[in-house]
């Protein structure tokens, strides 16, 4: 399971619903979420940096949010 996730909230990523998505987060107990400005890694969905892992994440629907939450970072695109 993820101990910590930020979320940006730049222009690109409120495209994708970046707000929503922290929303849906931050409403799960026991999962620090941390909104973010721009990480820098724009285009292709919401950027998500898992702290337990350090790498960022794109995010390109709502219903990957239930992946992350479960640890499940196999389907998930990795920022370039």
């Amino acid at each position: 399971m993820v101990k910590r996730i930020k979320i940006c909230t730049g222009p690109g990523c409120k495209a994708w619903d970046a707000e929503i998505m922290a929303k849906q987060l931050l409403k799960i107990e026991g999962i620090p979420v941390t909104v973010v400005k721009c990480m820098n890694k724009c285009g292709g969905g919401t950027s998500i940096r898992l702290k337990d892992r350090g790498k960022i994440f794109k995010l390109r629907d709502n219903d990957e949010v239930v992946s992350l939450i479960k640890g499940e970072t196999a389907s998930l695109t990795e920022a370039c």
